[in-house]
């Protein structure tokens, strides 16, 4: 059986939307596979960490851990938007994961729509990490249509002159025993000196450090896609159906659909926030997310066809 290691940062109010993360990886997943569940944070309750075992253990191919991070000095980590510091656990994952050699990064805000099991085998072609474009940077810096980010950022800051390396690091699958053999690990903590206030945080450390230390193995968008599309709950029903008893993909243009920007489908009704609450339907954390989200108005009727849709 292969094993597929998966690490999501986040901390307890952001648990549920990971949990409906992982509800989706268990609703495409093969038996052939082992999926190693990590939760790197710095507290998760007890109540959230109960509702995370219920939602595996009918799943004898899923493990869930909770890995904590203690004693943290967060105020070395810049952030200048909607973020919060959690972001940067990511840069812990090669010391805390010494038993595996390869690990998928998953951000939160995303939904696995397809099988993933084939992370467990693709080569790496000896580089640090394997991930997808950043389309949105790759755009600014290609028309030069940003004040702040811009080419002399890109170059100097960064240090970096392929425009077409640049990726969104929101899906990573890391290269542990390259990052640790390299001391790369070490490299992106030395980077938040040595780039004072990077405009995407995190990401652009991921970006420079990377770069400069191997590269990465480009993907395609397929397996991290940001490019927003109208989901009807007709759309996801045949998809259910294509995939429960047909034995096929449930659509041809995502694998992973991320949920980039600031607006989050659980915050408010949106043309693509179907597939978010289709799979959150599934999990025991529905009825919070709906109650913390009151700009998330979903109709009885809706509702109804959700729960329906949700038993496929």
């Amino acid at each position: 059986m292969n094993i597929l290691p998966i690490v999501f940062t986040c901390d307890n109010n952001y648990f549920k939307y990971t949990a409906v993360v992982i509800q989706s990886i268990i609703s495409n997943s093969i038996s052939s596979t082992q999926y190693e569940i990590n939760v790197l944070t710095e507290y998760i309750s007890e109540e959230n960490k109960a509702k995370g075992y219920q939602l595996i253990k009918a799943h004898k191919n899923f493990n869930l851990n909770f890995i904590y991070l203690d004693n943290l000095d967060t105020s070395k980590f810049y952030l200048n938007s909607y973020m919060n510091a959690s972001t940067y656990y990511r840069f812990y994952i090669p010391e805390l994961f010494k038993n595996y050699d390869r690990i998928l990064y998953l951000d939160s805000d995303l939904i696995i729509d397809n099988d993933i099991s084939f992370y467990t085998t693709i080569d790496f072609e000896n580089k640090v990490a394997i991930t997808s474009p950043s389309i949105y940077v790759q755009r600014i810096l290609t028309e030069q249509s940003d004040a702040l980010f811009t080419l002399a950022y890109f170059n100097q800051h960064l240090q970096m002159n392929d425009i077409s390396q640049y990726f969104n690091a929101g899906v990573m699958l890391l290269n542990l025993a390259e990052i640790r053999e390299k001391k790369i690990d070490q490299k992106l903590f030395d980077s938040i000196n040595q780039i004072k206030k990077p405009i995407f945080q995190d990401q652009d450390l991921f970006n420079s450090v990377f770069y400069r230390n191997g590269g990465v193995k480009m993907i395609s968008n397929e397996f991290n896609n940001p490019i927003t599309y109208k989901i009807t709950y007709f759309r996801i029903l045949l998809n259910a159906i294509k995939s429960n008893f047909l034995n096929k993909k449930r659509n041809n243009w995502f694998t992973i659909y991320h949920y980039v920007g600031k607006t989050k489908p659980w915050q408010i009704s949106k043309i693509d926030s179907s597939l978010f609450l289709y799979y959150a339907f599934k999990t025991s954390f529905i009825s919070t997310i709906i109650k913390n989200n009151p700009n998330l108005r979903i109709s009885n009727l809706d509702k109804f066809k959700l729960k329906l849709i949700s038993y496929f």
